[in-house]
């Protein structure tokens, strides 16, 4: 078998924890499993982001994974074996596992170093964010942490790390030049939604791109069946974080 489609052995430690409940039956395992994932509106407060990030987060929650942390979209056979890859078309599947490789090919002088092997980065995006394991681990590059093998590319699972991966990753949206130069309504929640279905389409508040509809509308059924507002949408972002201490000291 090539060795890009095997099964890697190696896994982060709380995920046999996670995973020792299946071993009592589907139901059982479901509860366990449950009973240990704790409310994400609790860990999105404790990594200090502003009270705008809930929204965001929610809303990004159910459009990627409904809350699963075990969720994910990429090719299932490179998934690890108790992760619940979504059964979209294999075009699909492929391409989020090819845009999977290439943040990682892209970045190689630094992920290389990790000792997780690229099979593990490929798979797709996946947890409760939908995030790609190059993206989630970005503010470790070049660091002892990643040469130690301390974060994993399978932490975007873990529903403490993908949240600190995810609020980090919308500080890094609001910190691009782009969003800072948008006219003070447009730094909004929906802003940091399309910023992260891609960072181009961060800036585009006027949707000339048809993919910032399509962020739109999902944005907007994603609230509706989470009894959201959709004014929440358009409520603006801060652009300073004072309580927000950062993704490696939340994660060290």
């Amino acid at each position: 078998m090539n060795a890009e489609v095997q099964r890697p052995r190696v896994v982060p430690p709380w995920v046999w924890f996670a995973a020792a409940g299946l071993a009592v039956g589907s139901i059982a395992g479901a509860a366990v499993f449950a009973a240990r994932s704790p409310g994400y509106e609790r860990l999105v407060a404790r990594t200090g982001a502003p009270k705008e990030l809930q929204i965001l987060a929610a809303i990004q929650r159910y459009t990627e994974s409904r809350g699963n942390p075990k969720a994910g979209l990429g090719r299932p056979e490179l998934f690890p074996w108790w992760a619940e890859p979504s059964n979209a078309s294999r075009d699909k599947q492929v391409a989020e596992s090819a845009a999977a490789a290439e943040g990682y090919d892209r970045n190689l002088a630094t992920y290389g170093e990790s000792p997780y092997p690229r099979r593990m980065w490929i798979f797709g995006s996946g947890g409760p964010y939908g995030l790609l394991p190059s993206s989630a681990l970005a503010p470790w590059r070049g660091t002892d942490e990643m040469r130690r093998g301390k974060v994993t590319p399978y932490d975007v699972f873990n529903p403490w790390r993908a949240t600190v991966f995810f609020v980090d990753y919308a500080w890094r949206l609001v910190n691009r030049a782009e969003f800072r130069k948008m006219p003070a309504a447009a730094r909004n929640v929906l802003a940091l939604k399309r910023g992260m279905a891609s960072p181009a389409l961060l800036a585009d508040f006027e949707e000339e791109s048809a993919r910032s509809r399509s962020v739109r509308r999902r944005a907007i059924e994603a609230a509706e069946s989470l009894g959201i507002s959709e004014d929440k949408l358009y409520q603006q972002v801060p652009l300073a974080w004072p309580d927000y201490i950062g993704a490696k000291e939340l994660v060290p």
